[in-house]
């Protein structure tokens, strides 16, 4: 009996012994063989056995790299307590499970991650599914989580994501084969927060999770968008409450709501210059149908955007930053097959999209000096963006130059892009901060004048009517620079002598076209109205000056002569008058007078004049004979030997010289442009704003040859 006893006893012991130092052999085993039990180094400080709890507890737990070096899963303590009796009940039941600074790394190369290594090759024999009715629970209570750490580097964008503070506070996660319960919380980068709360059908096929962030810092995406765009950094705090539906069945069939906000955003191009910035982006989700890929947003809201445009001579920043994406890849052809055999189409809309107080910098950087224009306290606001909408209303206003204010209002059909109105008005803009244009394009800079302009736009079966009403105020021109003008139209000119005498240039401009043309482009058809009416101007400046004084245009344009005629007469000073008055009233023209006429006719008649004048002084007459007066030929009969066979003009040619008749006409080619100049000297004109010359008269056209003063202008 004894016997027995010691027998039952030393088996006790032994089993006791053994279950003493089991802990201590499983993590010596553990340790000891884990390169052939998992294919990596294991290193583990304490394991411990709680077996009346029926619960392990584990601690300085290290899985390493394949280095054997560097950690890939290390954790302080995991403590695991099961609850036995509960399966009883067909309920797998953990009473605690606790996790205190966990740490994992992963990385993500070319060919795979860092635990490719880990998984299992796909087993090739064929399992059979098998279905049960009968109910099975799970249920953990007291998860907990704390100092979790997780690293995650990208090496094929060479991106590095941390994700610190894991937490974990669950006090039940319940589920069985019909519904399960699953939710999270942990902290993101410096200062963001992670909720996640889900709930699993399974006999629904469905699922729902809520999800909540807290300034969720976005720069790691940053690299991943490098394909895509030239782009350094993109940063922002991600805050948003969003709830993810989905079936089991259809892993497409997935909706998104909710709302979220993206704080002090901000867009760094690679070059390092801050493209955008934005303290607060708001939107609304109205609905994300990732089956349908249909993508509805109630609104959408940007606070105080600022936007720098910098225009090169090739392209802008924006087309520089956008470039990769815009780029089309010759390598390689993509083709998308649905397995359904379905088409599918993105669509979206957005109910509302507003700016609020945004500001705009553009530089131009493609002129003899760069130029900025700023439009600041801008508010936009569009109504139903929607790839299918045909009445899409924009409405806007804003600041230019903190002097200028433009308003406006528009009518988009996004079916159909020359369906359309728009109403837009420009209130005051200041000119001289414009002055590298006129610089660039007429060689003069602004000085002064404000620039006022009312357009109106309705395109509509297939016909455009615009109206352009520009009004500018006190337009005043500094001196010519030496910059070479670009534009050959003379604008300045143009811009000069439409001014009224209020120093005011008003300018109504209807246009009309058809955009059933294939050439039809809207900029270019009223921008090319707009040089039109310059070059017009310009042309015939007479005509956009001639309300000044009250007079015929054309009267201004010639001022027509006699032959032979040496002095001014009435209507000759009538003109001149004119030009007078519009000198005064433009100190800037220049006013050129150039003198022609036809060269022979006026030397023949000088000639024959110059003969008479010499019979005056011989015969004592007082008075120029007519060219049929007897006295007069009989004497040139006795000068000129044979005379009465010869014409007039041939006699005289005989009596006098050719160099006497040039000398004279000479004379009096100048005499009458001193008569011009003295003329201007006494209205009080200054000598610089008056050219008087005389023209080739030797190579003149035809239709010029006669005696006038061809009368033009332009500016000093």
């Amino acid at each position: 009996m004894k016997k027995r006893y010691y027998i039952i006893g030393g088996l006790l012991l032994i089993v006791a012994v053994i279950l003493f130092f089991l802990s201590s052999i499983v993590k010596n085993y553990l340790v000891k063989n884990s390169n052939e039990l998992i294919g990596r180094k294991l290193s583990v400080s304490e394991l411990h056995f709680d077996y009346w709890n029926v619960a392990v507890d584990a601690e300085g737990v290290v899985l390493y790299e394949k280095n054997e070096v560097d950690s890939f899963i290390a954790f302080q303590s995991l403590k695991v307590d099961f609850s036995p009796w509960k399966l009883l009940h067909k309920e797998y039941s953990f009473s605690q499970i606790s996790l205190v600074d966990p740490q994992v790394s992963i990385e993500q190369y070319a060919d795979g991650y860092n635990f490719s290594d880990l998984i299992l090759e796909e087993d090739t024999v064929t399992v059979e599914e098998t279905q049960s009715e009968d109910l099975v629970r799970f249920s953990l209570y007291n998860i907990n989580m704390s100092g979790g750490k997780i690293r995650l580097y990208d090496q094929t964008v060479d991106n590095r994501v941390t994700v610190t503070d894991l937490d974990f506070s669950l006090p039940l996660i319940a589920w069985d084969n019909k519904k399960s319960n699953v939710g999270a919380e942990f902290s993101l980068g410096d200062q963001g927060l992670v909720n996640v709360n889900a709930i699993v059908d399974n006999e629904a096929q469905s699922y729902v999770v809520d999800l909540k962030t807290t300034d969720i810092q976005i720069n790691p995406v940053s690299n991943y968008l490098t394909d895509y765009m030239d782009v350094k950094s993109i940063s922002g705090l991600l805050t948003s409450q969003i709830q993810i539906a989905g079936s089991l069945d259809d892993l497409m069939n997935v909706q998104v709501t909710g709302s979220g906000k993206l704080r002090n955003a901000s867009v760094v191009d690679s070059q390092g210059e801050t493209l955008l910035t934005v303290p607060e982006i708001r939107t609304r989700l109205k609905v994300l149908d990732m089956k349908r890929f249909a993508f509805n947003f109630s609104s959408i809201e940007i606070d105080q955007p600022d936007l720098l445009v910098t225009r090169g001579k090739e392209k802008t920043n924006v087309e520089q930053f956008f470039a990769p994406l815009l780029e089309e890849d010759t390598t390689q052809a993509v083709q998308i097959t649905m397995e359904k055999g379905d088409e599918v189409v993105t669509t979206y809309c957005v109910d509302t999209l507003k700016i609020n107080q945004g500001k705009l910098r553009i530089i131009d950087q493609t002129l003899n000096r760069p130029c900025l224009m700023e439009l600041s306290d801008l508010d936009v606001e569009l109504q139903n963006l929607a790839d299918s909408s045909s009445h899409m209303p924009i409405t806007f206003s804003s600041s230019i130059n903190r002097s200028g204010k433009i308003t406006g209002k528009t009518v988009v059909d996004m079916q159909d892009p020359y369906h359309f109105s728009f109403d837009g008005q420009l209130k005051d803009l200041d000119l001289v901060s414009f002055s590298p244009y006129s610089e660039f394009y007429i060689a003069s800079p602004f000085t002064q004048g404000w620039f006022n302009y009312d357009i109106s736009i309705d395109m509509s079966n297939n016909r455009l009517k615009n109206e352009n009403d520009i009004h500018v105020k006190e337009l005043e021109f500094g001196k010519k620079t030496k910059d070479k003008p670009f534009m050959k139209v003379p604008i300045r000119l143009a811009l000069y002598v439409m001014k009224d005498k209020n120093d005011n240039i008003d300018i109504n401009m209807p246009v009309s076209g058809s955009t059933s043309d294939p050439k039809f482009k809207l900029g270019k058809i009223i921008w090319g109205a707009f040089l039109n009416v310059l070059s017009k101007a310009a042309l015939s400046p007479f005509k956009a000056m001639s309300g000044l004084v009250g007079t015929d245009p054309e009267k201004l344009e010639h001022i027509h002569l006699s032959y032979l005629q040496d002095s001014l007469m009435a209507d000759q000073t009538t003109t001149l008058s004119s030009l007078t008055k519009i000198m005064q009233k433009k100190p800037d023209l220049l006013v050129s007078l150039t003198q022609m006429t036809n060269l022979q006719d006026e030397t023949d008649l000088l000639r024959v004049k110059m003969a008479k004048e010499e019979y005056m002084k011989t015969s004592g007459a007082t008075e120029m004979p007519a060219d049929s007066d007897q006295a007069f030929l009989s004497y040139l009969a006795t000068r000129v030997a044979g005379a009465d066979t010869l014409a007039l003009n041939d006699v005289c040619s005989k009596l006098v010289s050719r160099e006497q008749v040039r000398q004279a006409f000479t004379s009096l080619l100048d005499e009458r442009n001193q008569m011009i100049r003295t003329y201007f000297s006494q209205q009080g004109i200054p000598a610089e704003n008056v050219n008087v010359s005389t023209a080739d008269l030797l190579n003149l056209p035809d239709e010029l040859k006669r005696p006038e003063f061809k009368v033009e202008v332009s500016m000093k």
